[in-house]
């Protein structure tokens, strides 16, 4: 009997290793450039932050994520921001840390401020899975919830030499398709 449990859950770990990941809660953004398509790089993003800050506070956020790749024939790369908006008023971070696995820092990414919210070039060194950490100021005059809304920007489809080259956000959404897979972070701020 143990031995037919054994092989029962067994059988179970394996079926739901293998089952297909749901389908990306991303669509695509760009205007210009109709993607017709699912994104390659599907990213799945679970935010933490702060559950509670006072007016003129730090809160920091931290997404952990995991990404996964599109089985092709064809080669593909891509590129990848990581931000998006921060709470109203609040001063964005100027840089994001990734952290690998074990918890040891892997690299440093600086950020700016742009149309659609507060992003940070990766330069594409990002592992398959892992966790970033941002951290931002809230304004004095904050009061209630601070609501962010942050994520990955992603553009897919480039080669290699378009992935070498490294085109800023603006020409890279002009020519690839461009995803955004986003999660919500609400901090209520005491006063």
């Amino acid at each position: 009997m143990r031995r037919a449990l054994g092989i029962s859950v067994g059988l179970a770990l394996i079926a739901a290793a293998l089952s297909p990941i749901g389908p990306a809660e991303a669509t695509c953004l760009n205007t210009v450039r109709k993607c017709g398509r699912d994104a390659l790089i599907a990213i799945d993003v679970v935010a933490k932050g702060t559950p509670h800050a006072s007016p003129g506070g730090r809160v920091t956020y931290v997404l952990d994520y995991s990404m996964t790749w599109t089985p092709s024939f064809a080669p593909y790369w891509g590129s990848f921001w990581v931000g998006g908006r921060f709470p109203q008023g609040a001063k964005g971070p100027t840089g994001a840390v990734l952290l690998g696995e074990d918890g040891k820092r892997l690299a440093t990414f600086t950020c700016g401020k742009h149309a659609d919210g507060v992003w940070c070039d990766t330069r594409d060194r990002l592992p398959h899975q892992g966790r970033i950490v941002l951290t931002a100021r809230l304004p004095r005059k904050a009061t209630g919830a601070a609501v962010a809304k942050l994520g990955f920007d992603s553009f897919d489809g480039l080669n290699k030499e378009e992935s070498a080259r490294h085109l800023d956000r603006e020409k890279s959404r002009e020519k690839f398709c461009n995803y955004r897979f986003v999660r919500t972070v609400t901090t209520t701020v005491k006063s």
